[in-house]
């Protein structure tokens, strides 16, 4: 369980990395009630103005960054929030902490109403309970998805936007609900957008076959982000740009990117970072429950599916057919900043950017007065050291 913290912390000798920037020789404290109190270069460090420290941790250079947030993830390590039983949800917390993660949504697939109805009350149950990551809320991937573009989503589970159906999905998640993805050209779904802003979710435009023009007015509903840019949506067409175009058009369009290098070509993956406000791009895993666990063969959503060498999951009776990946987040972050050359940008897609996007006002950086959730990586983006709430859930040593 995330308890209250009793513990204050001096971290010296980091490259601080934060909000696109990189802060050499320089250390923080985080007080006892779990916070950042101060961020100082290390040639100011003065250890006597904090009083009695119990903890100082000298990190010899290596990277201090804000804990990486997953808001799209539906497994890891062999769990998944597949029942009303919170396990799941939990396993997949004290998975997540050993990969530099510290707040994450689990991501419900679309499913008949009572699966995900007990699925969302299981999330909700684990919250508060948790001994790694923390569990920000609840993101639920449909139902309100076009069987056009259904991709590795049960096409029987996907009905048109109906609002009754909407309350009680909200319901079962106890108002932990943040995110949804919907198709913004299915009759109905002005309803479904209306009592989304309402409650303050946020809707993402994904598994949809909408035309540009559905899709700006999608826009015009208040839906501004994306799922998995470019997977499972209407592709970029010179004469008709579809969703892809749609979103790459308006710089006030957020995107989920999934940086595998198997999902998005590396190149087009470059393309939208270069084209796109920097700002506008969250980077996610879209991972499975096996992710972590090596190839082979294994049930995914009740179907048969094969994770190869190339590390993403495909059906085995399509196997043309991604069915998602099996990336870690900070893999995500070490390819980003492999690809672009900017290591800052690439620490901000993955915490800045998602905190900003979902409203964790007191996540995503490395400031004073926001929580300690804070992960520490060597070079090759390999976790070492990660907190949560200034209290240490994982150590590599």
């Amino acid at each position: 369980m995330l308890a209250s913290v009793n513990m204050s912390t001096i971290i010296i000798n980091a490259d601080i990395v934060s909000s696109g920037t990189i802060r050499k020789n320089a250390g923080l404290f985080i007080n006892n009630e779990g916070r950042i109190a101060d961020v100082f270069d290390m040639r100011d460090f003065d250890k006597g103005k904090y009083g009695n420290v119990d903890s100082e941790i000298d990190i010899q250079g290596r990277m201090l960054c804000p804990g990486l947030i997953d808001t799209h993830i539906h497994g890891i390590g062999g769990f998944e929030p597949d029942s009303s039983e919170p396990d799941g949800a939990l396993k997949m917390s004290e998975t997540l902490a050993r990969f530099g993660v510290t707040g994450f949504l689990p991501t419900l697939y679309a499913g008949r109403e009572t699966k995900m109805e007990k699925e969302a009350t299981g999330v909700a149950r684990a919250m508060g309970h948790e001994t790694g990551a923390r569990i920000l809320g609840i993101n639920m991937e449909g139902p309100f998805l076009s069987p056009l573009r259904c991709g590795a989503q049960d096409p029987e589970a996907l009905i048109r936007p109906d609002e009754d159906v909407f309350e009680r999905l909200i319901q079962a998640g106890e108002g932990h609900v943040v995110a949804m993805t919907v198709a913004p050209e299915l009759e109905g779904i002005e309803k479904v957008t209306r009592a989304a802003k309402k409650k303050g979710i946020v809707l993402l435009m994904g598994h949809t076959n909408a035309t540009y023009d559905e899709a700006i007015h999608g826009k015009q509903l208040g839906i501004m982000h994306a799922t998995h840019m470019f997977n499972a949506m209407s592709t970029l067409d010179h004469k008709s740009p579809g969703v892809s175009g749609a979103v790459l058009f308006d710089p006030r369009m957020n995107c989920e990117l999934i940086s595998d290098g198997v999902h998005v070509h590396k190149d087009l993956v470059c393309h939208v970072i270069r084209t796109k406000d920097c700002s506008s791009v969250v980077l996610i895993t879209d991972s499975l429950r096996p992710t972590s666990l090596g190839p082979g063969k294994y049930m995914i959503n009740g179907d048969s599916a094969i994770l190869g060498e190339e590390g993403a999951f495909v059906m085995e009776k399509n196997p043309s057919l991604l069915c998602g990946s099996a990336l870690t987040l900070n893999v995500a972050v070490r390819n980003i900043a492999s690809w672009t050359g900017d290591v800052a940008q690439a620490v901000r897609m993955a915490t800045e950017n998602p905190a900003a996007v979902y409203g964790f006002s007191d996540l995503g950086s490395i400031s004073k007065g926001k929580l300690a959730d804070i992960a520490i990586f060597d070079s090759s983006f390999n976790a070492t050291e990660v907190f949560v709430g200034g209290r240490i859930v994982y150590s590599k040593n």
